[in-house]
């Protein structure tokens, strides 16, 4: 066999690049796929199976979402500048306050649900706007602070993937619009608010997938180089 048939392994950055592409890829689908499974924000709801399933499935999606903006922003790190870098921790900031939250709704709350069923009524009331009698320590100060890190951080990582021009400029624009249509539950009622993540789905998906070919676009184009030389 001709040596120039053979396929070439790819180094660390690019394998770093494949495996954080198809993570994004993963927690786009997983982020739209549990709009149409996540059980309603209610004390009976947080007893079933299909509500640990559903918080689980978050969080992995929280660590997978974390994992794949880390190679989008290794890519275009240098292009995306300090605006991309700002983006970036505050966006990698939410993801890891969403892990927090999930890991407590699949494996905390359940066991709370008969002997401080109000506090259980609370913490799943903090995202839909409910009010809760009884103190829930730090958790309401983090769930707003959850919310601007989100939105900040998603709309400043995506202008600066749009400015950076590595990457599809629709998907860093997609990525800005997804972050900042957070703000229309103001008049879109909860659940029906959660449609609001497809967008934000779509542009990891997008986003995923270009970066998990990047490394075959920069190794055809060695190639070429190579060829012409």
């Amino acid at each position: 066999m001709d040596k120039k048939d053979e396929k070439k392994p790819c180094n660390t950055g690019q394998c770093f690049m494949r495996v954080a592409g198809v993570f994004a890829l993963l927690a786009g689908i997983l982020y739209i796929g549990i709009q149409f499974v996540h059980p309603a924000d209610q004390l009976s709801s947080v007893r079933t199976s299909l509500w640990v399933a559903v918080a689980c499935a978050t969080s992995l999606m929280s660590l997978f979402s974390l994992i794949g903006i880390t190679g989008i922003y290794s890519r275009q790190a240098e292009e995306a500048g300090r605006l991309g870098l700002i983006g970036f921790i505050f966006f990698g900031l939410f993801w890891l306050l969403s892990m927090n939250f999930s890991f407590n709704e699949a494996f905390v709350l359940p066991l709370l649900t008969t002997d401080a069923p109000e506090f259980v009524k609370g913490i799943v009331g903090l995202f839909s706007g409910t009010t809760s009698t009884v103190d829930l320590g730090i958790f309401p100060v983090l769930a707003p602070i959850a919310g601007i890190l989100y939105a900040l951080g998603g709309l400043l990582f995506g202008i600066a993937t749009y400015r950076a021009r590595i990457f599809p400029r629709m998907g860093g624009a997609l990525l800005a619009f997804a972050a900042v249509v957070t703000f229309a539950p103001v008049v879109i009622p909860h659940p029906f608010d959660r449609v609001l993540a497809i967008p934000m789905g779509a542009a990891l998906i997008w986003l995923g997938y270009d970066l998990r070919a990047e490394p075959r676009r920069i190794a055809a184009h060695n190639d070429v180089i190579t060829a012409d030389s």
